[in-house]
């Protein structure tokens, strides 16, 4: 996504690492273009249906030949796994009357956590110390499209099994919403939506906060009291590989 290849590359370099660490063979395709996710939520959806269907010509032959895709950004994620049916619809319907690609690619596409949980493929990596709070204690916040789309629980399930003691923060939306808290007329609102946020995190005893949005985390670096950018949670996987 556009997000972890300009702005934030270390949780994508955790992801893979942990994947390979994993037994997962992973390849990078260069031949993407950005989800449309961007376009989408701001009603250009002309363009998002472009993305939408230059994505799913590159993806539905490598998913035919049996990859899977995945995601580092909840919301890129989501964006294929639902957003692209409504965008092509019967558009993309299959010349020999078969499944449609983007059915093929959207069933195919995971967040990376939810790989993980979906096939236990943390039950594979060389963690030394599973017991619960072995490696800690971590708040979760958790992204609005995974909690719509009933996704939210995978990272949970997989920081806990590596180690980690999860308190998954009773919040809703972080206020940012993509690039929505950055606009002067929506900053006195989104700063409001943040502030029960914000009371969660700093009412949880753990050692630090876990976010897979980069919108979120964003948002909670700025908040008064914080030092550096909350880490993915795959970036807290990844970290158990060192130990």
């Amino acid at each position: 996504d556009t997000y972890t290849n300009y702005s934030y590359p270390a949780a994508g370099k955790a992801a893979v690492r942990t994947l390979e660490a994993a037994g997962v063979h992973v390849a990078i395709p260069d031949d993407v273009a950005p989800s449309g996710r961007a376009a989408f939520s701001t009603g250009m959806l002309d363009a998002a249906g472009e993305r939408a269907r230059a994505n799913v010509d590159q993806f539905a032959p490598r998913v035919d030949d049996g990859w899977d895709v995945v995601f580092v950004e909840p919301s890129d994620a989501v964006m294929v796994q639902d957003e692209y049916r409504d965008l092509l619809g019967d558009g993309a319907r299959a010349a020999d009357g078969g499944t449609p690609a983007v059915e093929r690619v959207a069933d195919s596409a995971y967040g990376v956590c939810e790989y993980l949980d979906a096939f236990r493929l943390d039950d594979a990596l060389p963690v030394p110390d599973r017991s619960p709070g072995a490696a800690g204690a971590l708040s979760y916040h958790g992204h609005c499209n995974q909690k719509a789309t009933n996704k939210d629980h995978h990272a949970v399930g997989v920081l806990r099994r590596v180690g980690y003691d999860v308190d998954p923060l009773d919040t809703t939306c972080c206020g940012m919403a993509g690039s929505f808290g950055y606009h002067d007329e929506h900053y006195d609102l989104s700063q409001a939506i943040a502030g029960r946020l914000f009371e969660r995190v700093d009412d949880s005893d753990a050692d630090r906060v876990v976010a897979p949005g980069g919108s979120c985390r964003s948002q909670l670096r700025d908040r008064d009291g914080a030092d550096d950018l909350p880490p993915h949670p795959i970036e807290a996987v990844a970290e158990r590989l060192d130990d």
